[in-house]
């Protein structure tokens, strides 16, 4: 992609299993495509960037949500992604996809830095996220 092409800016609000995979998904693709992308996580969206974090399906019966996770990551392997966290890693590594954790949402759910992905950016604030999404396009998850 050219030089001056437009970052795409995602915010990513829900820790649903659904939100993780179009992150997953579009993020990956962007990164095939050479695409720069921002992902700012606020709210329970947080929790995606968590060490222990377990996708859970968000329509189903709270025993099945699991195992709703598990089903459509056994469904995804068939289509060749074995490991998500993997390609998403490879993406940031690519320096194409960058991953924020919202330094408010830190602070009012308790979370830490060390609780964090290692690979993940350094903490922003809201007004930080919305400077740095300044002329490209912002897209709610």
């Amino acid at each position: 992609m050219a030089e001056d092409a437009e970052t795409i800016n995602f915010i990513v609000k829900d820790k649903s299993f659904e939100k993780f995979a179009m992150m997953m998904i579009l993020g990956t693709t962007g990164d095939a495509m050479d695409t720069k992308m921002n992902f700012f996580f606020t709210f329970w969206g947080l929790n995606l960037l968590t060490k222990k974090f377990k996708p859970k399906v968000a329509g189903m019966p709270t025993p099945m949500k699991g195992m709703g996770a598990k089903i459509f990551l056994k469904r995804m392997k068939k289509f060749g992604i074995e490991d998500p966290w993997a390609m998403i890693k490879e993406a940031v590594d690519n320096g194409n996809m960058k991953l924020y954790p919202c330094q408010m949402t830190m602070e009012l759910m308790g979370i830490k830095r060390e609780d964090l992905l290692d690979w993940v950016e350094d903490p922003v604030g809201a007004a930080s996220f919305l400077e740095m999404s300044n002329g490209g396009r912002i897209v709610s998850l």
